[in-house]
């Protein structure tokens, strides 16, 4: 009984299968190296080998950069900022400005979130006038959870 299931076991690995995909290319029948040279590729980036993150390095952005690329003019870029969800709200209590900020500002690299702050900076010259700051505020819980001055952001 044994060998009659072990035969019949068998006969199932080696019967009918599925139709299979066809074979992987090997290195050997890959396109030959001629193949490769005088073409006329344009990478994005003027070098092609600055990644993507690095665009915008520390040393080469200024708060105006944003506002300057975007067509619609200073306020446009702050309606944008609304439109995803990086910022929610700004009010003003006691003479102190407050700018509430959304989910998606967590979202963003600790160089961005200084980069944003800036460009509202830029926009509404907030460090330029009386307390010199603006407090940040999480749009949710209502927490300050941190601060920008001229000096730059500063987190809690």
């Amino acid at each position: 009984m044994k060998k009659l299931l072990l035969s019949i076991c068998l006969l199932g690995l080696l019967g009918p299968v599925s139709a299979q995909a066809e074979g992987k290319r090997f290195l050997d029948q890959w396109w030959p190296s001629s193949h490769w040279k005088n073409q006329d590729f344009k990478p994005y980036y003027q070098d092609g080998q600055q990644p993507h993150n690095t665009q915008w390095s520390k040393e080469n952005w200024e708060s105006g950069d944003w506002v300057a690329l975007d067509a619609g003019g200073r306020d446009s870029i702050i309606r944008k900022f609304y439109a995803t969800r990086i910022i929610k709200n700004q009010t003003v209590d006691d003479g102190v400005p407050y700018l509430d900020v959304d989910v998606n500002f967590y979202h963003l690299s600790g160089f961005d979130k200084g980069r944003v702050m800036a460009t509202v900076d830029n926009v509404y010259r907030v460090t330029e006038k009386q307390p010199k700051m603006f407090y940040l505020r999480d749009g949710t819980t209502d927490k300050v959870i941190g601060y920008y001055t001229a000096s730059g952001l500063v987190l809690e």
